[in-house]
């Protein structure tokens, strides 16, 4: 039996180095067109586009290792199946069950490979990526601006906007926090950002939005102030190429015990965010009882009393809007947290879920070759990510819980294996209910004629 596994196995690491190969290739193909963007515009040295190519390989390994499996499982599977081994070992007594355990032991050794890569190695690839990337794009601000996240690299300052044009530097929907400064948040509809004409200075000239004044003795009085534009100069950046040693991390930069530490730190802010909103609420419903108690006769001469309470009131649900606010961006980056743990093991994993439907269909397509065992292939990767991309956008927005938003894809591809494994155990063989099939349609042709 062991010669049977290391003949099993011998015969799958052909395929699966070759399926590696073409499909990180195709990846490569893709970020190439990235590549020649920066080469074309930045004008990068030969140096610094082999390094980011390298770092990038990482993200590029973790996603074709499992796709490899499924190729290669098919292709043996297939060869096995051509040449009459799979129903030569049925004669022998070997079950279908039997052919599959060390090809799911390998697997098995990948995914705990792969866990590994993803937590520790993947982050740090992406993390120097990142500041690399980031060096390079500080010839043109917006290009290191991502929608819908912080940008904390310049100081002093964090940085969010909706949308962003790379090709107009025209922004929208930002949300400008003064880090050195934290009681101050200034938003504003759109804008556009830019360097000064001496490269030192990034500048924001936001319209249509307001300057938002916290008063750090008293959480519940805050000044508001509307603009019709205004301007913010940022000191110290430059359009120089310089190189970053150390910045703070994206939840792609981070390990698993990093992102749990990150969301213990949210949740914690996500609960006093909570408090501050039920103290306001009791101040609010404080006031509308005064109102309500005031007598005509007591307010007599006094400069409006009640139009002053609600003014205090107006100041209170603008106070509420802006902590609903901030509640919803700490909930939708805890979310996102999790999703990027689940992910971090259920990617990995599918290396079993693809061994699973790779044999058995690997045996139903023995006589297709390389064209078939690539089509289902490919059938079978659109399946995986489509399912893993949507339920990530279902788990960012709190639809799914990130541990199914995750794992679901991979229960449908191990399901549908098993089930078609199951089929060859009881010797219920789908090849040949397809001849039987094909018999039957030449014989009505044959009747027909």
């Amino acid at each position: 039996m062991k010669i049977l596994s290391r003949y099993l196995l011998r015969e799958s690491i052909g395929p699966f180095f070759f399926g590696l190969a073409i499909i990180t290739l195709v990846l490569i193909m893709d970020f190439l067109v990235d590549i020649m963007n920066l080469i074309i515009n930045k004008g990068l040295d030969i140096y610094t586009v082999v390094e980011l190519f390298g770092l990038n390989l990482a993200w590029m390994l973790a996603l074709a290792v499992p796709m490899a499996v499924l190729v290669a499982v098919l292709m043996a599977f297939g060869r096995l199946s051509s040449d009459n081994e799979i129903t030569a070992c049925k004669a022998c007594g070997i079950s279908f069950n039997r052919l599959l355990l060390p090809v799911l032991g390998g697997a098995l050794v990948l995914t705990l490979l792969m866990i590994w890569f993803n937590d520790r190695v993947l982050p740090e690839s992406n993390h120097k990526a990142r500041m690399l990337l980031t060096d390079i794009t500080r010839k043109k601000p917006t290009w290191s601006l991502e929608e819908n996240i912080f940008l904390d690299r310049f100081e002093g300052y964090s940085i969010r906007v909706r949308t962003v044009s790379r090709k107009t530097s025209e922004i929208s929907d930002v949300v400008v926090i003064q880090t050195a400064n934290a009681q101050r948040v200034i938003t504003s509809r759109h804008g556009k950002m830019f360097f000064s004409a001496d490269n030192s200075t990034l500048i924001l000239e936001l319209e249509d939005g307001e300057v938002l004044d916290i008063d750090p003795k008293n959480p519940n009085g805050y000044t508001r102030t509307e603009f019709a534009k205004q301007t913010i100069a940022i000191p110290g950046a430059s359009t120089d190429m310089q190189r970053t040693t150390e910045a703070a991390r994206g939840d792609r930069e981070m390990t698993v015990g990093m992102m749990q530490e990150q969301n213990r730190s949210r949740m914690i802010k996500l609960e006093a965010n909570r408090t501050q909103a039920d103290s306001l609420i009791s101040n609010a419903i404080a006031n509308t009882y005064k109102i309500k108690s005031i007598k005509p006769e007591a307010i007599a001469g006094l400069p409006k009393p009640v139009d002053r309470a609600l003014s205090e009131n107006k100041e209170i649900a603008a106070r509420l809007a802006f902590l609903e606010k901030s509640a919803e961006g700490y909930e939708q980056e805890i979310n996102s947290m999790e999703v990027e743990i689940q992910k971090k093991f259920s990617i990995p994993a599918a290396c079993i879920a693809f061994a699973l439907i790779g044999a058995p269909l690997g045996s139903l397509a023995r006589k297709g070759g390389f064209a078939t065992g690539i089509g289902f292939s490919l059938f079978f990767f659109i399946i995986y990510w489509a399912f893993l991309i949507g339920g990530e956008q279902l788990a960012d927005i709190d639809v799914l819980p990130a541990f199914w938003a995750m794992w679901i894809p991979n229960f449908i591809i191990s399901g549908a294996g098993i089930g078609l494994t199951l089929i060859f155990i009881r010797q219920s063989s789908i090849v040949s209910i397809f001849d039987r099939l094909r018999e039957l349609l030449h014989l009505t042709k044959i009747r027909h004629a």
